[in-house]
């Protein structure tokens, strides 16, 4: 009895420790702001599918390769033992079913709200998202549970906090309050994390058998509840190989259809992207969403996209220019996407690369329009991009398109109200011409 309690207890503190790493990791508390993209890119499922999207293995990718190995031997282990979404939904199921003892009996197996009626859709979605990256669009990322702790964690910053700002935390909250009505249905029925580690499980087992290392004395399809009912008797492995075949195939043709959507339906004007940005619309795809850019920056302007990027830019990091500016000495966010959606760049690197073009209004430039003598934007430009030109006797401000980089320097100063007369825009080159109808 000792034993067990003291076993028990050393579970319940490494579960604990494993919680407080990941959200210390994940917050960035440590200087080392690379280290955040270590968390979420632990996952198998997100190494996975990025490797296959990129056609390319990279240094970040390799490290959800132990997890990998480890769902082969042991299954959903992890999911079991050190996961620390499924332990913070364990937690707020216990509580929920504290408050319900004694108001309500449990829910039947056949009523309507129970967990048992909902289909296993995990092992669905997880093949979806593989073949989604077989066509190089990789959808639903941020389903991975280690993106949504990541995605909690790393939304509050010291800078001035916007309610945009906390959008990527969502994902765990929903869960949260999933879990009050139905307990373990995202770990049991949902998580495509725990799918992907139950069917490489099952792969390990049935490889297993078949170079006689670990004889199967039972169907190994019974140690793995997470997967639907028809995968575990032998008359039904044929009907579930052609699902998980249409499952792959619907995922890779709705990846090739969004992808080629989007490449025909971006506007000439959208979004600016953070340093190192992969072109859209694969970054629509690649993107996870995890906030670990937005946790990075300094200055708070990378902020979720609401949309105005595309169908497919909703919460993808873009710059805001309105109070503040990239600075030319930081590159911060280019060291912690665990997917490559941003690339890691050096220093000398980021203050050669142009994420856009500064443009004068002149209809609202106060020089240009009402001859008054206004330079800022020349005065705060470090890349010498805004030219001085003389009219009506005032000096007006040009920007030279080869020097600007466009860092937000001379926007976010600009005077001019309420609408800036020099504004960044992205390349027009970048984009093709939407298609209409």
């Amino acid at each position: 009895m000792l034993g067990s309690l003291r076993i028990h207890h050393q579970r319940t503190i490494l579960r604990v420790g494993i919680v407080a790493l990941a959200a210390i990791v994940s917050a960035q508390v440590f200087p080392w702001l690379s280290g955040a993209a270590a968390w979420p890119a632990a996952s198998p499922l997100l190494s996975v599918c990025v490797t296959v999207a990129a056609r390319s293995v990279s240094l970040v990718s390799l490290i959800g390769l132990p997890l990998l190995v480890l769902a082969l031997v042991r299954g959903r282990w992890f999911c079991h033992h050190l996961c620390p979404t499924g332990y913070l939904l364990i937690w707020v199921g216990k509580f929920t079913r504290l408050r319900r003892r004694h108001r309500r009996p449990r829910l039947k197996r056949h009523h309507p709200l129970s967990m048992r009626r909902f289909p296993a859709l995990g092992p669905g979605l997880c093949l979806v998202m593989l073949g989604s990256a077989l066509a190089g669009f990789p959808l639903l990322l941020n389903l991975d549970p280690l993106v949504q702790f990541n995605g909690f964690f790393s939304v509050w910053r010291g800078t001035d906090w916007r309610w945009v700002d906390g959008l990527p935390a969502l994902s765990l909250i929903m869960l949260g309050l999933i879990t009050t009505i139905w307990p373990h249905l995202w770990c049991e029925r949902i998580c495509p994390l725990g799918a992907l580690q139950a069917l490489l499980g099952i792969a390990g087992k049935a490889c297993r058998h078949v170079i006689g290392r670990k004889p199967a004395t039972q169907p190994a399809m019974d140690a793995v509840p997470v997967c639907p009912s028809y995968l575990s008797a032998p008359a039904g492995r044929g009907v579930a190989g052609r699902r998980m075949f249409l499952a792959l195939a619907f995922g890779a043709g709705l990846g090739w259809v969004l992808k080629r959507m989007g490449t025909f339906c971006l506007g000439p004007d959208g979004p600016i992207r953070p340093p190192g940005a992969v072109a859209e619309p694969v970054l629509w795809g690649l993107c996870s969403r995890c906030g670990s850019c937005m946790r990075a920056c300094p200055e708070g302007i990378i902020i979720p996209d609401l949309g105005t990027g595309g169908p497919g830019s909703w919460l993808t990091p873009r710059l805001d220019f309105s109070q503040r500016y990239c600075n030319e000495w930081c590159q911060l966010c280019t060291g912690v996407c665990p997917t490559g959606a941003i690339r890691r760049l050096s220093l000398e690197a980021k203050r050669a690369l142009s994420i856009g073009t500064a443009r004068v209004d002149r209809t609202r430039c106060l020089a240009w329009n009402e001859a008054q003598y206004c330079m800022v934007c020349h005065e705060f430009c470090s890349y010498q991009a805004v030219r001085i030109v003389e009219h009506n006797g005032v000096n007006c401000p040009e920007v030279d398109e080869a020097l600007c980089r466009g860092c937000g320097a001379c926007q976010s100063h600009c005077p001019a109200e309420p609408v800036r007369a020099i504004v960044v825009h992205t390349h027009e080159q970048a984009y093709a011409p939407c298609k209409r109808d």
